[in-house]
């Protein structure tokens, strides 16, 4: 059993050393807190991992990165830049899709260029139908991202206020309108409605039983995409040499089997 008391009361103990255990390592440190990371994979990163191949390492979570600001906000917190701890790579191609009809469409970082390839690969309407869902999940993006995405804790009555201001995006927001529904309604091609709706399993979810506002993921794809160079493992590398750099201690193979609670408070962990 591990007890704050026992290695210092003005510890902070956090379970877990994925991303979001290495950011909230990092803030806390960044502020004066003695911080310990519990872990009890060998390594740290979480999903944020490589393994050993023949070619080298390969990463087995996400391969590129999006939003890039949040990264950047994080190693600021700490008097750092990111751009000191890993090289980022631009890829104006977001990505390649394949359908089993041999037809192939190629998605970009520049909204006129993926205007013109959605047009060549499924023709002027499909053109403009783009275009409307580009400005209708910017809508819902910038709907939910202050209020929401960057919050500390998601405040509704902010982001009712935001959808309120943005009538075009209330069908989105219903909760009887999956994402599969919506985008349905927003393309006559199924290749694009199937392309799109691929945002449900992104949080383990399935088109046609997940929210029409998860389309927003399409635009935090479309503000940009970077490579890591040496993979994406090296960012949760930086983040680990971040942290230990800010005095952040790290046990690795320890499994946290239960949170001890006195009075409504955490006190330890077993």
């Amino acid at each position: 059993m591990m007890q704050p008391q026992n290695l210092d009361t003005a510890t902070t103990i956090i379970i877990g050393a994925g991303i979001g255990g290495l950011s909230a390592a990092i803030a806390l440190a960044a502020a004066g807190q003695k911080v310990l990371v519990l872990e009890r994979a060998q390594s740290l990163g979480g999903k944020m991992r490589a393994v050993p191949s023949p070619a080298g390492p390969v990463d087995t979570g996400p391969t590129v990165l999006t939003l890039k600001h949040v990264f950047e906000n994080i190693f600021a917190k700490a008097g750092e830049r990111l751009s000191d701890y890993v090289t980022l790579i631009p890829q104006p191609l977001i990505a390649r899709h394949f359908w089993q009809d041999g037809s192939v469409l190629d998605l970009y970082s520049d909204p006129a260029a993926n205007e013109q390839a959605i047009g060549r690969f499924a023709g002027p309407k499909a053109a403009q139908e783009y275009m409307q869902f580009d400005r209708l999940t910017g809508q819902i993006y910038d709907a939910f991202d202050a209020p929401m995405m960057q919050a500390r804790q998601p405040e509704l009555g902010k982001i009712a206020r935001a959808a309120l201001q943005r009538p075009a995006i209330w069908p989105a927001l219903l909760p009887t309108v999956s994402l599969h529904r919506w985008l349905r309604g927003r393309f006559s091609d199924s290749r694009l409605v199937q392309l799109f709706g691929r945002y449900a399993t992104y949080v383990g979810g399935a088109p046609d039983r997940s929210p029409a506002v998860l389309s927003l993921i399409w635009q935090a794809e479309a503000k940009g995409v970077w490579a890591v160079q040496g993979g994406m493992a090296a960012l949760a590398s930086a983040m680990e040499r971040l942290a230990r750099r800010l005095g952040v201690q790290f046990r690795l193979n320890t499994h946290v089997k239960r949170i001890l609670q006195r009075n409504g408070r955490a006190t330890g962990v077993v």
